[in-house]
């Protein structure tokens, strides 16, 4: 009953929706994405290939992927309020979490325990982060100048970090004028 009252009206469900997720996940970002896939597709409230061209934006976004992935999915799907809904549906329980696992953690961070379970997290968040980034190249279709850029952009960045803003912006820019030209 609650779930037919909130899908008659989509904002509130949008909210629902993205905050459970953004509740219930543990390492944020790129670790809600699948989560997120899996919601939105599963209640057929957007295709795989839209989920994965609104990824795609909010990955070339600044700022945090989720808040971007929320903001732009909530606006694929309800406009202005969609997008109101689900950026505080992610933003809401983080910000309720850090303010109590902070101080829970300075009480407690020399006990090996609260360690352990740290240590946990993250792998868990390593896992889920290369998750994502297999079904992203999975659905990616690659040519010899998105391998030749991948590879240039990786090494040059590895050389010199402090370039990352400028080696990301020309190898976007070389990458849009090649592939208009190719679909010309």
């Amino acid at each position: 009953m609650k779930n037919v009252r909130l899908k008659n009206n989509k904002i509130l469900y949008i909210f629902y929706i993205f905050i459970k997720i953004s509740g219930f996940t543990i390492g944020g970002g790129y670790a809600m994405i699948p989560a997120v896939e899996r919601n939105l597709i599963n209640k057929k409230l957007i295709t795989e290939r839209e989920f994965f061209n609104v990824l795609a934006i909010a990955q070339s976004m600044p700022g945090p992927i989720a808040f971007n992935l929320s903001l732009l999915v909530g606006m694929k799907l309800k406009g202005f309020k969609g997008a109101l809904a689900a950026s505080l549906g992610v933003i809401i329980p983080p910000f309720i979490a850090i303010l109590v696992v902070a101080s829970i953690i300075q009480t407690y961070s020399d006990i090996i325990y609260v360690q352990k379970f740290l240590d946990g997290c993250y792998i868990a968040t390593v896992s889920l982060t290369g998750y994502v980034l297999y079904k992203i190249l999975k659905n990616y279709k690659f040519n010899k100048v998105n391998v030749v850029l991948l590879f240039f952009g990786a090494s040059f960045l590895i050389l010199n970090r402090n370039l990352t803003i400028l080696v990301f912006m020309f190898l976007v820019l070389i990458n849009y004028y090649y592939e208009k030209r190719w679909l010309s």
